[in-house]
């Protein structure tokens, strides 16, 4: 595993109820030592009590659940292991943090071989994790396990402290080193360089929330670039022929980047890392963070390519056959990355304001794909993927979007077709294929992420509208009539007129238990039939005029037609 990856134990094997761990090291002497310790934190990611802090002093925590089984010497070092009963660890425990720390002035960097391995309680072996970079610190943060939706997994962290072992304990909330005056098996105690950022999903690496802002740091992002663009070769190797010319392609990474992505990703998991942030912020910092990748990303893949053109460089130069197979492999990455991409953060953005998806759904699974890709009506069909690109890299993209380069995406259908004709031609094109790869993946992927932002924040305006009026209204069933009534005035549907409805009769339904088959198979709506059912409803009928006043709205300025319904409908619930 590489720092910052994550992976969840049932998927390294069947019997990991119960794990061993083992950090080692070495040093060019065979003197070099350090002593391990273990943080058992809560929800909020510090220790329930000092009892939880798990040392040389305290091998055991948890109920026994985490013990420390000491240290063994190797031909030039030190192993130390520990024990997981993870079945046994306390309910109130979400993640175990891994540690040790050295001491007389002692460094991590001073040490060689440092490595983390898990093994399931038979031997075997499931993760192995090498530090290349422990730096000038004398505390060091491993890994961490920790629950996600009822699973444990594993974090490979790989995070120092400068402050030690009693900077570290105190940052996370252990009182026993600081009463002793930070003495323990480390220096004093200082305000602490770093903390181990909360564990996230290993799906979520291209959103991660490491960074702060968009700037974020550039080798630990590069790191995740690179970690995702090894991922998505293998995923490429698996491609066949057929798979790139069918469009299979399209289909089967849709699968692979949703999968087991949306069964992490929900609400509460968005609640954990960002309680109490407004949306609107939080989508925000997504789409730069996304943004910022896909220009790493763009970056790394045209240099393949570029490179590979220069080997293979024929008369027609990036278009030319033979750097086309020479080079698909690095294409594909290049629209694998972005695909998944775009298809997550918009995935992301759905959740962060709740609109509800069903991805098993075949017309959601659609709106989350033209949403993620800003497919208008058609556009994919027509092939206008010049008018998604900047004006300034227009005249370029037209002087090369031709030839050899396109002729392996003119196979492929509709959606697959349109992401490769848009993602190839800033990679086809050598020496300003660099700049403009960086341009349009960072541009496309805003691009994407706003449209997603617009389309997702207006929906739950919706939602937020149809949820406002259904918890209101004394009279839930007369309300969807009077609402089809006033949406029906000027014989049009607008998309945001269609989407309330639908989420009128769901929330009406479920808050009010009412079903009206007959509103269901409603043709025509005839006005008559609304004024009867309105003057068959005793009592006070104001919260219906305010329903018609509300639903005018929702596709923008009231019309002649619908101020009409909504006058003779203020004017009857008047008399009565």
């Amino acid at each position: 595993m590489i720092k910052g990856a994550n992976v969840g134990l049932a998927a390294l094997g069947e019997d990991v109820a119960s794990v061993v761990m083992s950090l080692g090291w070495s040093s060019a002497t065979g003197e070099g030592d350090a002593d391990v310790s273990v943080l058992l934190l809560d929800g909020n990611g510090k220790v329930r009590s000092d009892g939880d802090f798990c040392s040389y002093d305290n091998p055991g925590a948890g109920n026994g659940s985490v013990r420390l089984l000491g240290k063994t010497s190797t031909a030039d070092g030190y192993e130390d292991r520990i024990s997981f009963d993870l079945d046994a660890v306390p309910a109130e425990v979400e993640q175990i943090v891994v540690a040790a720390s050295r001491y007389g002035g002692s460094r991590f960097g001073d040490l060689n071989d440092l490595r983390l391995t898990l093994a399931d309680s038979s031997g075997g072996g499931l993760v192995q994790f090498s530090v290349e970079d422990a730096g000038a610190v004398s505390a060091f943060v491993f890994g961490a396990l920790y629950r996600r939706g009822g699973e444990w997994k594993f974090r490979a962290v790989g995070q120092g402290y400068e402050s030690g072992l009693a900077g570290l304990a105190a940052d996370f909330g252990v009182d026993a080193l600081e009463k002793d005056g930070g003495t323990g098996s480390g220096p004093q105690a200082v305000s602490p360089a770093a903390t181990v950022p909360p564990p996230r999903a290993a799906e979520d690496l291209a959103m991660t929330e490491a960074a702060t802002d968009a700037g974020g740091d550039d080798d630990a992002d590069r790191e995740r670039v690179e970690h995702e663009r090894s991922e998505l070769r293998d995923f490429v190797k698996g491609l066949s022929p057929d798979d790139i010319k069918s469009g299979g392609w399209f289909t089967k990474l849709s699968a692979q980047a949703l999968s087991s992505y949306t069964d992490k990703v929900d609400w509460q998991y968005f609640q954990e890392r960002y309680e109490g942030v407004p949306a609107d912020a939080v989508v925000d910092q997504r789409i730069k963070m996304a943004a910022r990748y896909a220009a790493l990303e763009g970056g790394l893949s045209a240099g393949a390519y570029t490179a590979a053109v220069a080997a293979t460089l024929g008369t027609l130069g990036g278009a030319s056959a033979a750097t086309v197979p020479a080079a698909v492999a690095t294409m594909m990455v290049d629209v694998a990355f972005i695909t998944r991409l775009q298809l997550r953060l918009a995935y992301d953005i759905a959740v962060l304001y709740r609109v509800p998806l069903d991805l098993s759904d075949p017309d959601d699974m659609w709106k989350l794909i033209r949403v993620a890709f800003t497919i208008k009506g058609g556009e994919a069909v027509r092939g206008g993927v010049v008018k998604a690109v900047p004006a300034l890299v227009r005249p370029v993209v037209k002087r090369f979007y031709s030839k050899g380069v396109l002729a392996a995406a003119k196979g492929l259908p509709v959606v697959g077709k349109y992401l490769l004709q848009r993602n190839v031609i800033k990679i086809g094109i050598p020496v300003v294929g660099v700049p403009l790869a960086v341009v349009l993946n960072r541009y496309t992927t805003l691009l994407a992420g706003r449209h997603a932002q617009a389309v997702f924040r207006n929906e739950a305006r919706v939602i937020e509208l149809a949820d406002d009026l259904s918890k209101r209204s004394q009279h839930p069933q007369l309300m969807l009539w009077v609402a089809w009534l006033v949406i029906m005035a000027d014989e049009k549907i607008a998309d945001d007129e269609a989407l309330l409805v639908r989420h009128l009769v769901r929330l009406v339904r479920d808050q009010h238990q009412v079903v009206d088959e007959q509103l269901a198979h409603l043709v025509d709506i005839d006005p008559d039939e609304v004024w009867r059912r309105l003057d068959a409803e005793p009592g006070d009928l104001s919260d219906i005029v305010d329903v018609a006043n509300r639903v005018a709205t929702v596709d923008g300025a009231v019309n002649a037609l619908e101020s009409a319904v909504i006058s003779e409908l203020r004017d009857r619930c008047r008399r009565a």
